[in-house]
């Protein structure tokens, strides 16, 4: 047994050998990144443990190195415990050079390793996900890299505190932003800057009257401010003359009013984009146009920017679907290692009852669609205290505090174990009764309310709710409206005079 040499399942560059405890279990650990292996009293079952963890770890390492995102594990003092290949390319090193560096080590922006050490720090102290924008400096090209990050405290196998950290490169994304908005900027100026054409048309004299930004835009001399109606329609690019006749022809026998976007042709042979917008502002007593009257602006350099950035967004979406396919195909193998590795707090720590994730959760995976098959009704209560907040203005958060928690107590005692209380968010719970008929919820309903108000708390007194009570029958997975429904209801409750019960109806939602 103790003969026996491995590859560390994690940096697979160093062997490893099992060894007996003092204790004669057995374990293993690897002397290059400090990976310890599986404990068991027979040797024979440490060393089948341990190859099958070898060869699991070699998978989770492969996906890893191959995922085009930062993955990386931490210590509480913000060292590398594993980087994969993308966050070793970021600081020009190799993945088995990152084990036991810091940021500072790796960083030279002073900065950016301060915010890394003090984020791995505040994780470790709150226990809760962030999800954050940051920054890094490619250690070879010099250039500033911007990442989305999810950052997740975890627990190492002696209960040391270490965080998991996965950050997608939204560089480009972020490019592609700034650009648009410069683009976008820059027209804006440009409109500001140079004004709108204007133009007044005499039908029956037919003849166009401009201003002189008209003719500078169509490349006219600043004085020739009259012209025919029909040196406008020569004016018109080949393609568009038909569409934008016939439109002018509709707004005079129409409404009288008119939009078009077209195609001019300049004297020097440029062809300009513009907007054209007019209307009818005189008719004759028969009811015939007289005059009509609008602006005409230049568009060209919006549809310029326009089939610009539809080739960008075209190339960008193309880009991301390839990226999406290859992180699809690698994702299935690292699925059942993430769900250990990434598992997120689904307990509200004030009350201990379920928090709005696993409302959802519980919803989607385990109630109603459980509901759904078996064809039997499931019923959803959106419970709110009442008159919360001056119990927070009077008495202080503490006792706000203390009211929320007898509150989810009294809730969760009295509904059968089968049924489902949560905090659903605020000073508001969420109680699931599945397999329950409207009667039977009712019930439960008026229950919940009668204990609560039966239970006064000894500083605040008095305690009342709010219930607004959806049943789910044969429910197909519209969650949102079920959930709509009961909130619905809730609100009337409230807005009825409180400490009632409303069953939701389908006006409700309305």
């Amino acid at each position: 047994m103790d003969e026996t040499e491995l590859p560390c399942p994690f940096c697979n560059a160093n062997r490893t050998r099992p060894v007996v405890r003092a204790d004669g279990g057995w374990s293993a650990c690897c002397a290059g990144c400090g990976a310890r292996g599986p404990i068991a009293v027979d040797a024979r079952a440490a060393l089948s443990r341990w190859k099958q963890l070898t060869r699991d770890g070699a998978l989770l390492r492969t996906v890893i190195d191959e995922s085009p995102d930062l993955i990386l594990l931490k210590d509480g003092d913000g060292r590398f415990l594993l980087g994969n290949a993308a966050l070793a390319r970021l600081y020009g090193t190799t993945p088995e050079q990152l084990v036991g560096k810091d940021g500072a080590d790796l960083n030279p922006d002073a900065g950016q390793a301060g915010f890394d050490l003090e984020s791995v720090h505040a994780l470790t102290r709150s226990d809760s996900t962030q999800i954050v924008e940051e920054s890094a400096t490619h250690a070879e090209t010099g250039e500033l890299r911007h990442f989305h990050s999810l950052r997740k405290p975890l627990r190492g196998p002696a209960g040391e505190p270490c965080v998991l950290v996965i950050a997608h490169d939204i560089t480009e994304l972020k490019r592609a932003h700034r650009a648009t908005e410069e683009r976008e900027r820059s027209y804006a100026y440009a409109m500001e800057a140079a004004g709108e054409g204007i133009w007044d048309w005499d039908i029956e004299a037919g003849t166009l009257t401009h201003n002189r930004r008209w003719c500078e835009l169509l490349g006219h001399a600043p004085d020739t401010l009259v012209h025919p109606i029909s040196a406008f329609a020569d004016r018109l690019h080949p393609d568009d003359r038909g569409e934008v006749l016939a439109r002018l022809d509709e707004a005079l026998a129409g409404a009288g009013s008119y939009e078009h976007e077209y195609r001019l042709r300049r004297p020097d042979g440029r062809v300009v984009w513009v907007l054209d917008r007019g209307r009818v502002v005189e008719r004759a007593p028969d009811g015939r146009p007289l005059h009509m009257a609008g602006t005409i602006t230049d568009i060209s350099a919006r549809k310029h920017n326009n089939f610009v950035l539809s080739l960008a967004t075209d190339a960008l979406a193309n880009a991301n679907a390839k990226l999406e396919h290859k992180v699809a195909e690698r994702t299935a193998d690292l699925a059942r290692a993430n769900e250990e590795l990434a598992r997120l707090a689904r307990r509200d720590a004030l009350t201990g009852l379920p928090n709005r994730l696993a409302v959802e959760e519980r919803l989607r995976a385990e109630s109603l669609r459980r509901s759904a098959r078996r064809g039997t009704a499931c019923a959803v209560l959106m419970i709110d205290i009442d008159f919360f907040k001056p119990i927070n203005d009077t008495h202080g958060h503490a006792t706000g505090d203390e009211v929320l928690a007898q509150v989810a107590r009294l809730l969760a005692a009295t509904v059968r174990e089968s049924d489902f209380v949560a905090r659903y968010g605020g000073e508001e719970f969420l109680v699931l009764l599945p397999e329950t008929t409207l009667a039977g919820a009712r019930t439960v309903a008026e229950k919940l309310r009668d204990v609560v108000e039966a239970s006064p708390h000894p500083v605040a007194g008095r305690m009342t709710v709010s219930i607004g009570l959806a049943m789910a029958e044969q429910l197909t997975g519209d969650l949102a409206a079920v959930m709509a429904q009961a909130d619905a209801a809730l609100y009337e409750a409230k807005r009825t005079g409180r400490n009632r019960v409303v069953v939701a109806t389908p006006s409700s939602t309305d």
